[in-house]
């Protein structure tokens, strides 16, 4: 008997990594509110991520929910571009998280950026006979109202505004200014470097209004980085090493410690990207996002993109 063959999974760039990593972080924080939301009816009874079997399934987000007071498995893929063999793979995961839990299971894709979308239902064909129907349902952010969600105060959908439709630079500080009066300070810096990498990709955002977000939220990001204690003393360090040894050298030597600090697997790129950035004040400010990324996969596409 063959083997079955799983679908390729899509070899995704960098920078695809980060933003599916700010969606699954989002997720871990918000899971029930963001569930609810998209899917009326539905309430999550428990994340089941550890019990599945990575290497048998590889899909992204899988809960044990209630849908209408029944017990469902939800399966919920996070995309941030078009992948072709999305109906495969999600026709791949229904079956075996089907098989494991013995549940209905609802199969969603939410894709966060404007990309061509998976045709829907599945249907598997022999002639103009169909053998096999699989429902699963796709959402597309970017054709949400970012000013219904603001008007309605949904705080925990606003990390995906800045993919939305009818979002401009206005919407988008208020949106800010209430996430950091909701949370603390460590919740609202994790937000805010979610919020900015989404809407750096966004193609819903012109870019006179990315540029309006992105200055006005300038001095206000790096004075809730510096005020990192943390931060202070590596920044501090840099400066101390730049002056005994040239500036630029300095503040090179300073992101190797801030790599070493909280990405040690990274050093080897870091040895490798932080020479090839010759402006101090970039530099200052990758030490800081260093320190303030949420994850390896952040940390390793700052230091590719600064150095790029």
């Amino acid at each position: 008997m063959p083997r079955r063959k799983q679908p390729p999974n899509p070899s995704p760039q960098q920078p695809q990594r980060v933003y599916d990593s700010a969606l699954k972080g989002l997720m871990d924080d918000y899971a029930a509110e963001i569930i609810s939301e998209l899917l009326p009816g539905t309430y999550l009874e428990s994340e089941a991520n550890s019990e599945i079997e990575r290497e048998s399934i590889r899909a992204d987000l899988v809960y044990k929910v209630k849908r209408h007071g029944q017990p469902h498995v939800l399966n919920m893929e996070l995309q941030s571009g078009s992948d072709t063999e999305m109906a495969h793979r999600m026709l791949l995961y229904h079956v075996e998280l089907y098989l494991d839990y013995l549940r209905p299971v609802l199969s969603v894709v939410l894709y966060l950026f404007e990309s061509s979308l998976p045709e829907t239902p599945f249907r598997e064909m022999s002639g103009e006979q169909s053998l096999l129907t699989m429902e699963y349902q796709v959402i597309a952010v970017w054709k949400m109202d970012a000013q219904t969600y603001v008007r309605q105060g949904i705080i925990h959908m606003y990390m995906f505004l800045p993919a939305m439709k009818n979002a401009n630079a206005s919407l988008l500080l208020q949106a800010v200014h209430e996430m950091k009066q909701r949370y603390s300070r460590i919740g609202f810096a994790k937000h805010l470097t979610r919020f900015m990498y989404i809407l750096r990709r966004s193609t819903t955002v012109s870019e006179q209004d990315k540029q309006r977000v992105e200055e006005a939220l300038a001095m206000e990001y790096d004075s809730m980085i510096d005020d990192n204690p943390v931060v202070q003393e590596r920044v501090a360090k840099s400066r101390a090493e730049g002056k005994a040894e040239g500036e630029l050298q300095g503040l090179q030597l300073a992101i190797l410690d801030a790599v070493q600090d909280e990405f040690p697997s990274l050093i080897e790129l870091a040895e490798e990207k932080a020479p090839q950035i010759d402006e101090p004040d970039e530099l200052r400010k990758l030490i800081r996002l260093i320190y303030k990324a949420p994850d390896e996969d952040t940390a390793r596409w700052l230091l590719n993109n600064y150095a790029a």
